[in-house]
């Protein structure tokens, strides 16, 4: 029998953080629905996301600061208020000066991420809820 969900609601800053790009401190805060994915991205001061594509579609809504973002070899300028659209397979990054938030939502799930999780034990339990852990801090 399948367990029952426990929680609906979430508040970010209670979702555990997981590191995706270690050496330029990019962190994030996943939180798993069935069949997408939303992470809630912190790029700080001077930090490259690396170009990279991968099969799932993924849309990022900038909530803050600056970035030069690259979709297909073409640079955006993203400021906060901005929505980029990445189809699957494109090639995409970027490089953010003043430091940067956004959300990022995934489908389906991205297998890269989903690892990360593992690596850091921050995917959640059966019943939807998530560890009580910082993994930045060990």
């Amino acid at each position: 029998m399948a367990t029952e969900r426990k929680q609906y609601v979430y508040t970010i800053k209670d979702l555990p953080l997981t590191p995706i790009v270690e050496d330029q401190g990019i962190s994030t805060r996943f939180l798993l629905g069935d069949n997408l994915m939303v992470s809630f991205i912190e790029n700080p001061p001077g930090a490259m996301f690396p170009i990279h594509q991968h099969e799932c579609e993924q849309i990022m809504i900038m909530t803050e600061g600056t970035e030069e973002h690259e979709i297909d070899g073409k640079i955006f300028p993203m400021k906060a208020g901005d929505v980029a659209v990445h189809p699957s397979n494109v090639p995409h990054g970027g490089k953010s000066e003043t430091g940067m938030k956004a959300i990022d939502i995934f489908a389906p799930h991205r297998p890269e991420h989903l690892a990360k999780m593992t690596q850091y034990g921050t995917l959640p339990n059966e019943d939807g809820t998530y560890p009580a852990k910082n993994n930045l801090d060990q």
